[in-house]
């Protein structure tokens, strides 16, 4: 009795091609990206823009949560700027609308989620033209204060209509702060495939991390398996204060931030660094980091009547948008470990073609930086396929 090797009826016209299996190939063409960067920076504006541009579609409880909180950030500016009002002594002379002070300063107005009526939505219109909230208002740098107080208030009827739906526009500048919880979305975006082992689609997963003070310890919890972080700066914070510290200037907040993400350290004060204080010097020595001066526009307007040396002393430029903006540019690399690259963009995050141009920068500078790795995984995948194959393959006794 004998015995002889057989080979299986598979490999009778020579070996099979290999490919990565699908969940494989995903995994390996699926990034995770982060959007950081102190209070109001944008970061919300800009994941709803990159949503509309790639036709994730609005649920009707983001629609719902949307119309609300147009709602409240209204009332919110409004009190704040009659809050403002009395701070500088400046009286409020006509009688409806001192009515309308006194009803939008009552402490449940903002907090218990009515809506503004049409009669309202008036009175806070006529109340936001009178001479005292206008002069509070061009002092609104020296006060925390939305954006987009302007745009709320000259929409407010609008918001007030009873079958008012939120528009895309309303989408983007409505103002829902990211506490307590992080915005993830799934962004798919096609590919040019080229060969067997490429996708159709990348997916990009987009984290948007609350920028408040008290939420910047949770940013620790969202590092794993990052593979890029899109920093976002409010350019017209120069001439402006936190939220939660009306003495504490947006830009050298931002700075400060900036430069405990990218690593950097000031040798300076390394015996005074603060405890728990994030350092990317370790976690994202190989990550790229993006960086986004957003609303462009604020600041456009801003830095012709507000020089940049108010808040940079070293600045001897012209108020000029340009020229202003490359100084802040420069201050931000100053930020940066030596042999850190960081890319940078001055966008208006409300204008959706400068978000969608950014991006798709973004887009093929990660691939040119990770595709060598994909491939090599993708080496490493077939070539386990192939020893299986061969282990599978084996000797059968007859």
């Amino acid at each position: 009795m004998g015995g002889a090797c057989s080979s299986t009826d598979d490999n009778l016209d020579g070996p099979r091609p290999l490919t990565v299996p699908p969940h494989r190939l995903e995994a390996l063409y699926t990034f995770k990206l982060l959007l950081l960067g102190p209070g109001e920076s944008g970061k919300s504006t800009v994941l709803k823009q990159l949503k509309g541009i790639y036709n994730v579609r609005p649920t009707p409880g983001e629609l719902e949560e949307c119309k609300k909180a147009l709602h409240q950030n209204t009332l919110e500016c409004m009190k704040v700027l009659c809050d403002a009002a009395n701070t500088f002594e400046y009286s409020i002379e006509d009688a409806d609308d001192k009515r309308t002070a006194e009803w939008l300063q009552e402490e449940d107005v903002q907090y218990n989620d009515a809506l503004i009526d049409a009669d309202q939505a008036k009175a806070i219109q006529k109340l936001f033209k009178s001479e005292a909230i206008q002069n509070a208002f061009a002092r609104r740098d020296e006060f925390w204060l939305l954006d987009a107080c302007e745009y709320y208030v000259d929409n407010v009827t609008k918001f007030a209509a009873k079958d008012y739906t939120p528009d895309e526009k309303d989408m983007v500048m409505c103002r829902i702060r990211t506490t307590g919880k992080n915005l993830e979305t799934k962004l798919k975006v096609n590919y040019a495939k080229k060969g067997d082992n490429e996708p159709e689609q990348i997916t990009y997963e987009v984290v948007d991390v609350g920028g408040q003070r008290n939420e910047r310890k949770k940013w620790i919890k969202m590092f794993s398996d990052v593979k890029a972080i899109i920093f976002l700066v409010n350019l017209a914070g120069y001439n402006q204060v936190l939220y939660e510290d009306k003495d504490r200037n947006r830009m050298a907040e931002a700075l400060e931030v900036f430069g405990q993400i990218t690593g950097w350290r000031d040798e300076s004060k390394m015996g005074m660094q603060k405890k728990n204080v994030i350092h990317g010097v370790d976690i994202f020595k190989n990550v790229p980091i993006y960086l986004l001066l957003n609303k462009k526009d604020i600041f456009e307007n801003m830095i012709h009547k507000v020089g940049l040396d108010k808040t940079f002393p070293d600045y001897k430029g012209a108020n000029k948008c340009d020229q202003a903006v490359e100084f802040i540019k420069d201050k931000f690399k100053e930020k940066c470990p030596a042999g850190k690259e960081v890319k940078i963009w001055a966008i208006t995050g409300v204008a959706r073609p400068e978000v969608k141009n950014a991006f798709r920068e973004i887009e093929k500078d990660l691939l040119e930086k990770y595709q060598p790795r994909i491939k090599e995984e993708v080496k490493k995948c077939l070539a386990d396929q192939r020893r299986a194959e061969k282990a599978n393959q084996g000797c059968s006794i007859c």
